[in-house]
């Protein structure tokens, strides 16, 4: 066999065979797998042949840029290899540390196709269905990263250094980022993953629950295996929040195929080790009790050894089925965002029973200026709204989803709807955008993911109009003057899916102020716009300011003048040196004062 990694087992002739695949964490190696693979090869001494397949992954150097799909797709065309062996595998096993857990999870979510009305990642569309899909019978995820990694207090100084630093070059170098940049919380892979899942799930809860098996290697009238996650109790590299996904794997109560297993004594790396010096040799041999029941154990026995992962949280809201319809309410920079509530009061007072509207009011805290401005800092809010996208899902099953945005609101689900292809609403309404204005809404539309969409443009929007429309013709910054400006594809041959009204009075607020609090629930609840002539509205914007944003000059003159005319002038004045540092220290501080709180 040429798929470098595999290690064919040994039996006698006629025993059914078992594929292991195992799959090294960040930073690790092959070879760091030993203890796993060589439990796995005992733990069906005997009975089955083993055939292990531990390979040198590309993150095995933690700095090495490779992206996770690309990975997954590897190991795929490296199983449709394996499989081809004769007579064929009795059934497969899929076991990940670390960032190779999420790996795995991965591998059979495409390996298993999509669920009807799933969108993947570009990479996956093309991917058909695996036969050897159906042979997986479980899961085993040691250490995994299921819901991403943060920098968070919690990691040692170590792990936070090295973090930021990935974090760093994916944000500032994205050509160049290293596999675990996808793996953190709210990444374009993860998020994708957790909804895959979710997908995954709910295809074959439909298609009616499985069936207990004896162990793994029995028969099964299902095709969704048995998932076993074990976490070690000192973990320092992720939260025990992080690592179980609550609301995707722990919300599902009474779920028949996830199981949680804690290993005492038992950290990030060590999770892997089965053998130890003296001291720790009862914790490495309770490791492998473990993991062995894991490995093989009936549910019976998982039971007997698995934690309640609702233990880890005070509260866990349980999916609701009866919630056919959620909005999302998104305030914007400078703005604390307690309009959200009152706009969510007017959608559920213009909702209509039976049907149930539920509304999810999220804030990311208070959004200066000079952070909005940063791509990268603006691409983590993305991703902050994407994880709290993911739990709405899982809590509301059934429900479609609608997004009300304003300002810096307007651009989470902009490119929200860019990265994640699963990511879909079905009204959006934007007010005070900071979207550019060539976005492309035709594809979304085109493949059903936003249903309607409307656009409300202010007459007096000085904050779009100088500030992210300055910034237009430098598509890096990926910000524009929509909402003074509106979308091109809106004005031209719009299709009626499309909508924009022009212009409501007012200056940067004016699209969520409370006179426009009807108008946003009725677009949202039936998906009726504003009439053109609807009251609050006028048929011109401020001349002055249209003049002034044609230059897209504005940022950049008052960059000048902060950077280079005041303290110029400062030191034209002939004041002593020390007066002049004094000066022009104080002049720092309330600059930085003003950019990084105003």
């Amino acid at each position: 066999m040429s798929v470098k990694g595999f290690m064919p087992g040994t039996g006698a002739a006629g025993q059914p065979a078992i594929l292991v695949v195992i799959l090294h964490g960040w930073g690790s190696t092959a070879q760091a797998m030993g203890d796993v693979a060589e439990a796995t090869r005992e733990a069906w001494k005997g009975t089955h042949r083993v055939d292990t397949f531990v390979p040198l992954l590309a993150y095995h150097r933690s700095l090495r840029s490779a992206r996770a799909v690309d990975v997954v797709v590897k190991i795929l065309e490296d199983i449709d290899e394996l499989v081809k062996i004769k007579p064929p595998y009795e059934h497969i096993i899929l076991i990940g540390h670390s960032l190779g857990a999420t790996i795995a999870r991965r591998v059979f979510l495409v390996a298993s196709g999509n669920p009807p009305g799933f969108a993947t990642e570009k990479i996956f569309q093309h991917q058909q269905k695996r036969e050897w899909a159906d042979k997986v019978r479980r899961i085993v995820l040691l250490a995994a990263f299921n819901r991403g990694w943060q920098i968070s207090p919690r990691l040692s100084w170590w792990y936070s250094i090295g973090f930021n630093i990935c974090g760093l070059i994916g944000h500032l170098l994205p050509r160049w980022a290293p596999t675990i940049f996808d793996i953190r919380l709210g990444a374009p892979f993860m998020a994708q993953t957790r909804l895959h899942w979710l997908a995954y799930r709910r295809q074959q809860l439909a298609s009616g629950p499985p069936q207990e098996t004896s162990q793994a290697a029995g028969p099964a009238t299902s095709h969704e295996p048995i998932l076993v996650q074990l976490i070690g109790s000192t973990d320092d590299l992720i939260s025990p929040f992080d690592q179980v996904d609550i609301v995707v794997d722990g919300n599902a109560e009474g779920s028949p195929s996830y199981f949680l297993i804690k290993l005492d004594k038992t950290d990030h790396h060590s999770v892997i080790r089965f053998t130890a010096t003296d001291d720790d040799q009862a914790a490495a041999q309770a490791r492998k009790s473990r993991f062995l029941v894991a490995l093989t154990g009936t549910k019976r026995d998982l039971i007997d050894k698995a934690t309640n992962p609702s233990l880890l949280i005070d509260e866990i809201e349980k999916p609701d089925p009866k919630v056919k319809h959620t909005v999302f309410v998104i305030h914007g920079i400078r703005d604390d965002g307690f309009w959200t509530h009152r706009v969510a009061e007017k959608v559920r007072e213009l909702n209509k029973p039976p049907t149930i509207f539920r509304a999810w009011t999220p804030t990311y805290g208070y959004f200066a200026m000079l952070p909005f401005i940063l791509p990268w800092i603006r691409r983590q809010k993305v991703e902050w709204f994407m994880d709290q996208y993911v739990g709405a899902v899982a809590q509301y099953p059934n429900s479609s989803f609608h997004y009300v945005g304003h300002s810096n609101g307007t651009y989470l689900a902009a490119r929200a709807l860019v990265d994640y292809p699963a990511c879909t609403f079905r009204n959006v309404l934007f007010a005070g955008s900071v979207v550019r204005t060539d976005y492309d809404w035709k594809t979304p539309i085109g493949q059903g993911r936003v249903e309607r969409f409307l656009n409300i443009v202010a007459s007096r929007d000085w904050v779009v109009a100088l500030l992210p429309k300055s910034l237009e013709g430098f598509r890096s910054f990926d910000l524009g003057g929509a909402g003074f400006d509106g979308f091109r594809q809106a004005k031209r041959d719009a299709p009626p899916e499309i909508a924009e009204r022009r212009y409501v009075e007012g200056s940067h607020g004016a699209g969520i102020a409370e006179a426009q609090w009807d108008n946003i629930a009725k677009f949202i609840v039936d998906g009726q716009a504003p009439s053109d002539d609807a009251a609050g509205f006028v048929e011109e914007q401020c001349q002055w300011l249209k003049a002034v944003s044609r230059t897209r000059a504005t940022l950049w003159v008052l960059a000048a003048i902060v950077i280079l005319a005041v303290p110029a002038w400062v030191l034209s004045t002939g004041i002593s040196i020390w007066a002049c540092a004094t000066i022009l220290l104080i002049y720092a501080l309330v600059v930085k004062f003003v950019v990084t709180r105003v």
